[in-house]
C-alpha cells in the first residue's frame, strides 16, 4: 500500500470502526464525536444515538462495582481531559437493553497544536464473564433456553457435587441465592412472558458481576443460585452486596416505561458437615424489606437480605 493510502483520513476512520473493542472520542465539552461498531455491540446504543450527545446525560452510566455513578467532575474522561493524564479502571456500563456488563476502560488525552488537550480517547472491552456450563450441555437441554445459564436441572447437579467435594476436600463454599421482586403482580397483570426481560437483565447483569470462577445457574421461577469459590465470610458477604447493588442499578424498558430490578440477594457460607437442604432452608431471609414501589408501578428498590455472615 502507498503512504497516501495510510494518509488518508478515511482509512485511520476505517481502522478504528473494526477494532474488536469499543472506542469513543469525545471533545473538550465531553461530547461523543466517534463511537465505533465495537462500543455498539457491547453497550446496544448505535452511533446515531449517541454522537453529538454528551458523557454528562449518562447514556451508558459507567457505574462502579456497587452500582454507584461519579459525579460529572469525578470520572476518568473528565479528569483525564483536566490533567491529560492516562487513565484505566473497571466499571460496570448500562446496556441498552437495562442489564450492567463489566468492561476494562482506557482513557487517554488528545492533544492538539502547542498540546493543548483537544479531547480523549476513551477504550473499553469486556471483562470475561463465568464459563457457566459447557455449549455441548445445551443440546441436552441442561441450559435455560430464555437466559442461557444451567438451568434448574443442572444446578441441583452442580449443588450436590460442590457438597461431595467439599466433604472430600475440607473447604467450603460461597452460597448466594438471588430472588427477582414484584414479578407475580407484573406476571398477572401483563402474561406470562412479560417478565421475561427481567429475569435476562438479572441473568446478564450476575454473569457480569460474579466472578469467573463462579457458577450461576437457574433455581426457582423467579431464582437464581450462585456458587462461589471462596468459603470466606467476608468475601461472600461482600459478593452479595455487589451483586444486589448491581441488580438493583439495572433497569427493563417496556413500552417505553423504565422498570428498575428489585431483588433479594441471600448468602451463606457451606462448610463439611453442612446438609444441602438445610443450607437452602437456612438461605430463607431473616429479614428482607422491599422498599419504594413493585416493579409493576415503575420504580423501586429493595433491602439485600443475609442469614449469616
Amino acid at each position: 500500500m502507498s503512504s497516501s493510502f495510510f494518509d488518508n483520513p478515511g482509512f485511520i476512520r476505517t481502522v478504528l470502526e473494526e477494532l474488536p473493542v469499543g472506542i469513543y472520542l469525545v471533545d473538550r465539552d465531553r461530547r461523543i464525536r466517534f463511537w465505533n461498531r465495537g462500543a455498539e455491540q457491547i453497550v446496544g446504543h448505535l452511533a446515531q444515538e449517541v454522537v453529538g450527545r454528551a458523557c454528562t446525560e449518562h447514556i451508558f452510566e459507567a457505574g462502579d462495582a456497587h452500582g454507584q455513578v461519579p459525579a460529572h467532575d469525578a470520572t476518568p474522561v473528565t479528569l483525564t481531559l483536566h490533567d491529560g493524564q492516562p487513565r484505566q479502571a473497571r466499571a460496570h456500563l448500562l446496556h441498552k437493553e437495562g442489564h450492567r456488563v463489566a468492561v476494562t476502560m482506557r482513557c487517554r488525552a488528545i492533544a492538539g497544536s502547542g498540546d493543548a488537550i483537544e479531547g480523549a480517547i476513551v477504550l473499553f472491552d469486556l471483562v470475561a464473564e463465568p464459563s457457566g456450563a459447557a455449549s455441548e450441555e445445551s443440546a441436552f437441554g441442561f441450559l435455560d433456553p430464555t437466559m442461557g445459564i444451567p438451568a434448574h436441572r443442572l444446578t441441583q447437579t452442580v449443588l450436590r457435587e460442590s457438597m461431595e467435594a467439599m466433604e472430600e476436600s475440607k473447604h467450603g463454599f460461597g452460597l448466594l441465592r438471588i430472588r427477582v421482586l414484584g414479578l407475580d403482580e407484573f406476571r398477572s397483570k401483563h402474561g406470562p412472558h412479560s417478565v421475561v426481560p427481567f429475569l435476562r437483565t438479572t441473568a446478564h447483569t450476575l454473569r457480569h458481576t460474579l466472578d469467573p470462577a463462579s457458577f450461576l445457574g437457574r433455581w426457582g421461577e423467579d431464582e437464581f443460585i450462585a456458587v462461589l469459590p471462596s468459603s470466606n465470610p467476608v468475601a461472600t458477604a461482600t459478593a452479595a452486596e455487589m451483586v444486589w447493588n448491581l441488580l438493583t442499578s439495572s433497569e427493563v424498558r417496556w413500552w417505553g416505561d423504565r422498570f428498575p430490578i428489585q431483588a433479594v440477594v441471600m448468602h451463606t457460607v457451606a462448610r463439611p458437615g453442612d446438609k444441602l437442604e438445610k443450607l437452602l432452608n437456612g438461605l430463607e431471609p431473616t429479614h428482607a424489606a422491599a422498599t419504594g414501589r413493585a416493579i409493576g408501578m415503575a420504580h423501586g428498590s429493595a433491602q439485600a437480605a443475609s442469614n449469616r455472615g
